[in-house]
C-alpha cells in the first residue's frame, strides 16, 4: 500500500472525503445509502445541499431506507422538497433500473412449477395496474424462465387473449410448456366466466401441440387465483 492509499482509507475511516473520492479510494460498497443517493443527484438545489437533499428523499421511504425507495411512484418523488420534475423522473429510472436487474436475475433461478413463487414474482409489476394485462411465461424442461412477453393491455373490464398469440410464441422460444397470468384491477383474483373459458382454450390449443399450460395466475391486490391450487386447471375441459 503507497502513502495515498493509506492516506485515502484513513480519511475514509473518519468520514473526511466525499463520495467520488470515496468510491475511488475504498469502492462503491464504502458509500452509505445517504451518500449514494448523493452522487445520483449530484447537485444541491436553493437553500438545500445534496447531502440534505439526499436525506429528504430517504426521509420520504419511510424509514425503510433505499427498499422503500422501490414503493414510490413519480408523484411521491415529485412531493419531496427539493426534487423536482427532471430529479424525480431520474430516481424514478433509477429504481426501474433497479427493480429490472434484480426481476432478471431471480427469474433465472425461479422454480415456476410453485404458484405462490409466481404470483409474488409478478405481483409488483400487476397488482397496480388500473387495466387488464396479460403475461405469457415460457417454461423449459426443468420449469426455469425462457422469457416472457405482455400479450395484451385490456380496458378494466376485459383483456383480449389471442390463443394464437399465446401459441406462435411458444413455438417459437422452443417452450415444452408455458402458464399465463393477467391482473384484475377491482383487486378481487377470483376468475371471471371468461376467465375459465380462456383457460379451456388455452389448455386445449397447448395439448393438440404438445406444448401444455401449466397454471394460469390472476393476480389481485395482494392476492392470487391458481388454477392448479383450486383444482380448476385439470376440469378446465369441461368447464
Amino acid at each position: 500500500m503507497n502513502i495515498r492509499q493509506e492516506k485515502d482509507e484513513q480519511a475514509v475511516s473518519r468520514g473526511d472525503m466525499r463520495p467520488y473520492e470515496k468510491v475511488e479510494a475504498a469502492g462503491v460498497t464504502s458509500l452509505t445509502d445517504r451518500e449514494l443517493l448523493a452522487v445520483i443527484l449530484r447537485t444541491g438545489t436553493s437553500g438545500l445541499g445534496v447531502d440534505e437533499l439526499a436525506g429528504n428523499v430517504l426521509a420520504a421511504s419511510g424509514g425503510t431506507g433505499l427498499l422503500g425507495l422501490r414503493h414510490m411512484m413519480l408523484p411521491d418523488f415529485k412531493s419531496i422538497r427539493g426534487i423536482g420534475r427532471v430529479r424525480a423522473i431520474q430516481l424514478t429510472c433509477v429504481c426501474e433500473i433497479a427493480r429490472r436487474m434484480h426481476k432478471q436475475s431471480a427469474g433465472k433461478r425461479l422454480d415456476f412449477s410453485a404458484p405462490s413463487a409466481i404470483a409474488d414474482y409478478y405481483m409488483e409489476d400487476l397488482r397496480h395496474l388500473d387495466t387488464e394485462r396479460l403475461l405469457a411465461v415460457m417454461l423449459d424442461n426443468r420449469c426455469r424462465m425462457i422469457c416472457d412477453e405482455v400479450l395484451t393491455i385490456g380496458t378494466v373490464n376485459t383483456s383480449l387473449i389471442s390463443v394464437r398469440e399465446v401459441l406462435i410464441l411458444a413455438v417459437r422460444c422452443g417452450a415444452v410448456s408455458f402458464i399465463v397470468l393477467h391482473n384484475h384491477p377491482s383487486g378481487d383474483p377470483s376468475p371471471s366466466p371468461q376467465d375459465i373459458s380462456v383457460t379451456r382454450k388455452l389448455k386445449e390449443a397447448g395439448e393438440t401441440i404438445g406444448i401444455p399450460l401449466t397454471d394460469h395466475i390472476i393476480i389481485g391486490d395482494n392476492r392470487y387465483y391458481s388454477f392448479v391450487e383450486s383444482g380448476c386447471l385439470a376440469s378446465a375441459k369441461k368447464a
